[in-house]
């Protein structure tokens, strides 16, 4: 009774031990993909092109959002006002009657 006792033990230590290795593994895949995402990832086979870290996503978001800016009115320099300024001195803004 006592050897099926240990026996029974041991085989619950291991698979404790299995279950907590199951999970630090999966740790450090959750890292090692948050590592390639903030980082970015060489080409491979299955990623031809590769992909770029973190940081360079954000600057070509940035961009972006700035080439957005000049279709917006700022006071004179912006591509909007320079066409509201032609539309006026050809008289595009007024409407056809």
């Amino acid at each position: 009774m006592e050897t099926l006792l240990y026996g029974a033990a041991a085989i619950v230590a291991i698979g404790a031990a299995a279950r907590v290795l199951h999970k630090v593994v999966l740790g450090a895949r959750r890292v090692s993909r948050l590592v390639d995402d903030l980082l970015g990832e060489p080409s491979r086979p299955s990623l031809p092109n590769g992909r770029p870290g973190l940081m360079a996503r954000v600057v070509r978001i940035e961009g972006r959002l700035d080439a957005l800016e000049e279709l917006r009115p700022n006071g004179g320099s912006s591509i909007k006002d320079q066409v509201d300024r032609i539309a006026h001195a050809t008289g595009a803004d007024k409407p056809e009657r």
